[in-house]
């Protein structure tokens, strides 16, 4: 129930419901706080109380009543073509037929020259028809491509896409305490790797003793970011400049000599530094997507209030493509009748 100022008429909170835009939610029973002011019931309740917009009324090409062109002077219709084509068969076996029939030769320059007239007419429409076919399927592809921008501006398509979002989001959400569980389970099957990577990172190239690597080999190791055992990899020591097989293998085999001295420690496996890492990252995730979905659930809200305004820059240029679109198909259906 809305309460309102007793001198209005109407009530303004009911007019702006009728517009899409929620202000009084019904949260039920269930509210789900997750951190700070966050409340996601609250935010989702938005979501589902936004009203999805009306079906657009999109100019179409059946609108426009458009004449076809007129095939070229002198071109034939497909119909006339086909008669001509099953013409020039019967008159080429005719002409097999004329080695049994000698005084009929006469008649060979005059079938030749029906032929070619034939061929000739057969390609132009050919040319002609691609052409036009060429061009209703660009037309076609300009009027689907406005057609898909005006419905996700403003369409119910846009309004389900948005919404499918918002709801991949609060899954998410959801989602995350388990996680950070499954995050922090990893940190012990990972321990020993990270204590080896640790334990690399503390051997410098620029201070080892590394057989054909003098001071200006490793100086250009470094430009290439590789500067200590943790960093080296066969493939990385082989993109730098003057490290072929032979010296890539002494990189290689000093940090092989590296690792052998590496000794792991059970009771050092996961640190609380390690924990508070993977915690902070599962924060900032959290803060990202709850920011996300709280900006979204807005945007959902008032997505019918705001769409003629993002739908109307589209409209005419939609209107002039929806006119091309018909036009190339009438003159498609000149030249092709079947395409009708």
């Amino acid at each position: 129930m809305h309460v309102y100022p007793g001198h209005l008429t109407d009530c303004p909170w009911c007019a702006l419901d009728n517009q899409g835009v929620i202000y009084f939610i019904d949260l039920g029973e269930e509210v789900i706080t997750t951190s700070g002011d966050f409340v996601l019931a609250k935010v989702w309740a938005m979501v589902m109380a936004s009203v999805a917009p009306p079906a657009l009324q999109l100019p179409l090409p059946d609108h426009f009543q458009a004449a076809g062109r007129p095939l070229p002077l002198g071109l034939l219709r497909r119909e006339y073509i086909i008669l001509i084509e099953i013409a020039l068969s019967a008159l080429s076996l005719l002409l097999c037929g004329l080695q049994a029939e000698p005084r009929y030769i006469i008649l060979v320059p005059v079938l030749a020259a029906i032929w070619i007239i034939g061929s000739l007419t057969s390609k132009a429409y050919k040319a002609e028809i691609q052409q036009r076919r060429e061009a209703f399927n660009r037309a076609k592809m300009d009027y689907d491509h406005l057609v898909s921008q005006i419905q996700q501006l403003g369409g119910l398509e846009g309004f389900i896409a948005k919404r499918a979002m918002l709801e991949k989001m609060k899954d998410e959400i959801l989602g995350l305490p388990e996680e950070e569980k499954r995050a922090l389970a990893a940190l012990q099957d990972t321990a020993r790797e990270r204590q080896k990577q640790k334990f690399l990172e503390g051997f410098f190239i620029d201070v080892a003793s590394i057989p054909g690597v003098g001071p200006a080999r490793k100086a250009a190791l470094r430009s290439f970011g590789i500067e200590t055992a943790a960093d080296v990899t066969r493939r990385s020591v082989k993109q730098v400049k003057g490290f072929g097989d032979h010296l890539t293998q002494a990189v290689i085999d000093w940090k092989a000599s590296c690792e052998r001295r590496f000794v792991f420690r059970p009771n050092e496996a996961v640190t609380p530094a390690d924990r508070q890492a993977v915690m902070a990252k599962m924060a900032a995730k959290r803060h990202r997507l709850e920011s996300a979905l709280t900006v979204g659930a807005t945007e959902l809200q008032r997505f019918r209030l705001h769409a003629p305004a993002r739908t109307m820059p589209l409209m005419e240029p939609l209107r002039q493509a929806a006119e091309k679109l018909a036009q190339a198909q009438a003159d498609l259906s000149v030249a092709e009748p079947v395409f009708n």
